[in-house]
């Protein structure tokens, strides 16, 4: 009798668990395939030591000998033998997989931090919301749930010695591999220590706090040093710090999530980043509970991150969900208690129990042809020019619009393409300089196509340059969809030129979905 109540009391919790997991399955399971999906399962195909490892830019005919930094070769060697054992099934399985254990450490970080489950229920809906930008196939994902790992063990183990010496410094081995942002965790360590060294020296800080923050600093540090120096063992050495700062000090305008945050653009597209950073900022003024001047900080670093570039609002997300919670829960937790607590349990239970079935829905059947497959959608890739380069076994150097460069190297190896979505990281500043100019037909955009050997050009018919280009007497339009255009160099394709032109214009195909890859 007394399991039975026990059982109907806990019958919500159980459910509201399975609402936030489902919500989280169905954000984390977009099966939309990301514009770099190609080059994170095809780049890396051997480890370092074997001769197949790629080191320098092979895939392009601008920059084929340039020296190429993979920041994130261990990820792509992961994703790569996903795929070949699992195929796409297998990819998608594994995001969704990396967004569950994220979500288990915000989720077991709260209730460490004794936050209440209704409090805990809706900040994680609204940071999964948050999180959900940009949450794809890409080796970042490992940096969400490396950083979150390392915030928890700030919180709740700052003075383990072993943890800190030891197994932080193996996990930041394997970090610094995985993903170049693995800086973040060095920075991280090092802001903590100097806020716990100011700490002591505030006349408001308490004697207990200044003890505590005396015995993690010698721990802290040596463990920002030690995770700097197994940085260095990676397959390029210390030239991986090399190209971590340059690629800092490189604005990349033409990214737009590497843009800034703006608020009359970004204010729909963002709404839940909108909604998380002023609930955080009204729980931390208002909830009356003692404020952690280093959790402040971070959380204000990682505020600011974002709004200098949207890439960085998932860390945000991340850093709130660890920070704000035990706010939340002193200005709302008690209300939300008493508000749960009039509904009826069996009210409660079926409302809950029906949120989590349409999450569920949502997550197989919502914009998804087939849910358990990654989808190349036509109306971000032109499917069916893609079909047609295949069908007519075109082949040449190709400047490609860069959100269709990766799916063209691992399709058409007879097409090195002008640039790819690497950027920095493979080729050099004149060259992706060249090519913006080009697209944005900047002064002297023609000269783009005449000092670089280019026999095909497929891009964006959205761009002005298109028009351009088809009035240019040295090229011609060859087929076309509602997405782009497809020019091949007159004197270089004379026979299927000829061809097409007799038949009235090649018609691209009727293809309408894929699959990838």
């Amino acid at each position: 009798m007394i399991s039975e109540i026990t059982m109907k009391q806990q019958l919500p919790a159980v459910l509201a668990t399975l609402f936030v997991a489902a919500f989280a399955v169905h954000v984390f399971s977009n099966n939309k395939a990301d514009v770099d999906l190609w080059g994170n399962v095809g780049f890396v195909r051997a480890m370092p030591w074997s001769q197949d490892f790629m080191y320098t830019n092979t895939f392009s005919f601008t920059d084929r000998d340039k020296a190429w930094t993979n920041h994130e070769w261990f990820s792509e060697y992961i994703f790569n033998r996903t795929f070949l054992f699992a195929g796409g099934t297998g990819l998608l399985a594994l995001k969704v997989l990396l967004g569950l254990i994220l979500l288990g450490i915000l989720a077991a970080s709260m209730k460490k931090d004794g936050v209440s489950g209704p409090v805990r229920a809706l900040f994680l809906l609204l940071a999964i919301s948050t999180i959900s930008f940009g949450f794809s196939t890409r080796p970042h994902l490992f940096t969400y749930i490396f950083l979150a790992s390392l915030i928890a063990m700030l919180k709740f183990k700052p003075d383990s010695r072993i943890l800190w010496l030891i197994a932080v410094p193996l996990l930041g081995l394997v970090w610094t591999n995985l993903h170049g942002a693995f800086f973040i965790g060095i920075v991280l360590l090092l802001v903590f220590s100097a806020l716990e060294l100011i700490k002591q020296r505030l006349p408001s800080a308490d004697a207990a706090a200044g003890e505590r923050a005396r015995h993690r600093i010698p721990v802290q540090l040596p463990a920002a040093g030690l995770l700097i120096a197994v940085s260095l063992i990676n397959p390029y050495g210390s030239g991986l710090w090399s190209f971590i700062f340059a690629s800092a000090a490189k604005p990349r305008p033409y990214l737009t999530e590497w843009a800034p945050f703006n608020l009359m653009q970004d204010f729909v597209t963002h709404a839940d980043f909108i909604v998380l950073a002023l609930v955080s900022l009204a729980c931390i003024i208002f909830s009356g509970k003692r404020r952690n001047l280093t959790w402040l900080v971070v959380l204000a670093l990682a505020f600011l991150s974002a709004m200098l570039m949207r890439r960085n609002i998932p860390l945000f997300a991340i850093v709130a969900a660890l920070v704000v919670p035990e706010h939340v829960e002193g200005v709302a937790g008690r209300t939300l208690d008493r508000l749960f607590g009039w509904i009826p349990r069996p009210a409660l239970a079926l409302l809950l129990a029906g949120a989590t079935c349409v999450s569920g829905w949502y997550a197989w059947s919502f914009n998804k042809t087939h849910p358990m497959e990654i989808e190349v959608p036509s109306d971000r890739f032109p499917i069916s020019v893609f079909d047609t380069i295949r069908d007519k076994e075109i082949a040449g150097n190709a400047l490609v619009f860069f959100d269709w460069a990766e799916y063209c190297i691992w399709h058409f190896p007879k097409c090195p393409v002008f640039l790819d979505g690497r950027f920095n990281d493979a080729y050099r500043n004149k060259t992706i300089d060249d090519y913006v100019r080009f697209l944005r037909m900047a002064p002297g955009w023609e000269k783009t196509i005449t000092d670089y050997p280019v026999d095909i050009i497929l891009i964006h018919r959205g761009l002005p340059v298109c028009a351009a280009m088809a009035a240019n007497a040295d090229w011609s339009l060859y087929t076309s969809n509602s997405i782009a255009c497809l020019f091949l160099k007159k004197d270089r394709f004379v026979d299927l030129l000829s061809k097409a032109a007799t038949a009235g214009g090649e018609k691209p195909s009727a293809t309408s979905e894929a699959l990838f890859p």
